[in-house]
């Protein structure tokens, strides 16, 4: 039989067996006893901050505040200003009932209230401003002196040691122009390039305009001609007076390269289609011809 002690015994046989619980000899814990699966099996040094500093978000987004106090308007600073923007009553009102009067008497202290709080608010807005130019300033001249002293600080010994041995002669000067003995050309040829190409544009916009001259023969610009026009086109006895129903019946279709080719070097077919051909092929050469010599279109 077993007894309830500090050490459990348990009897087998004629045999006492006794559990003795196990003490650590030292306070530092055992790795032992972690399982495997445990992210602290393996002892990993951790940094003092565990956790950086997070921003905290804040939902919205803050209106830019006002400029009170602009530079060329009335400034608000003056004790004339407050004064006039917070004006003391200057007439007394005699009331019917004593309701009246407490109503008028909350009335008047809540303007009170708000001649103080404009008061005080246009003072210390006024503070806050002069605080706020005084460190802008005082960083910016700041900024400006410590730029002015890197620029001309002397070069550093560490920085002149291990730079590169250039001769003196070869350095720039105060300008950092590379001599050029072959400007003059460069830029006369350049110049004449650039005057050959505007000669071209000139040119290529009188031919435009001399071809909107010559095509404005056929433009509608008076009201007679316009309504001459649509009663030519909107014509009830259109398709009767004129079969073709496409601008394909009406001029043929255009030519191809091999008509163009058979027309001009065919001699295949009859001299008269062949005349013909190099009549018409004849005319378009002359035409192209004098509308060079001309300057124009014809």
């Amino acid at each position: 039989m077993a007894t309830k002690t500090s050490c459990s015994w348990r009897v087998l046989g004629t045999f006492h067996v006794t559990h003795i619980p196990v003490r650590n000899a030292s306070t530092a814990s055992i790795t032992v006893r972690i399982p495997p699966e445990s992210p602290k099996f393996i002892d990993i040094p951790r940094a003092s901050q565990e956790h950086a500093y997070k921003k905290p978000y804040y939902k919205g987004v803050l209106p830019s505040p006002r400029r009170v106090f602009r530079p060329g308007k009335t400034d608000k600073s003056t004790a004339e200003y407050i004064a006039a923007v917070t004006p003391e009553p200057t007439t007394t009102k005699t009331y019917r009932s004593q309701k009246d009067k407490a109503l008028a008497d909350w009335r008047s202290r809540q303007a009170t209230l708000r001649r103080q709080n404009l008061r005080e608010g246009l003072t210390q807005l006024h503070q806050r401003k002069v605080r706020s130019d005084r460190r802008i300033a005082a960083r910016t001249e700041f900024n400006q002196a410590e730029h002015e002293r890197r620029i001309h600080e002397p070069e550093r010994e560490d920085e002149r040691l291990t730079n590169p041995s250039i001769i003196q002669a070869l350095k720039p000067g105060y300008t950092s122009n590379l001599p050029d003995p072959n400007r003059e050309a460069r830029v006369a040829k350049m110049k004449a390039r650039f005057e050959t190409k505007e000669a071209a544009k000139a040119e290529e916009r009188r031919n435009a305009l001399h071809s909107l001259y010559m095509n404005a023969r056929d433009f509608i610009v008076t009201e007679e001609a316009l309504n001459a026009k649509v009663d030519e086109v909107f014509d009830h006895e259109w398709f009767r007076n004129y079969p073709e129903h496409s601008i394909w019946d009406k001029e043929g279709f255009p030519d191809t390269v091999q008509s163009m080719l058979t027309q001009a070097n065919s001699s295949r077919r009859d001299n008269a289609q062949s005349t013909s051909g190099y009549i018409q092929l004849t005319k378009r050469r002359v035409q192209r011809i004098a509308e060079e010599l001309t300057g124009g279109k014809m």
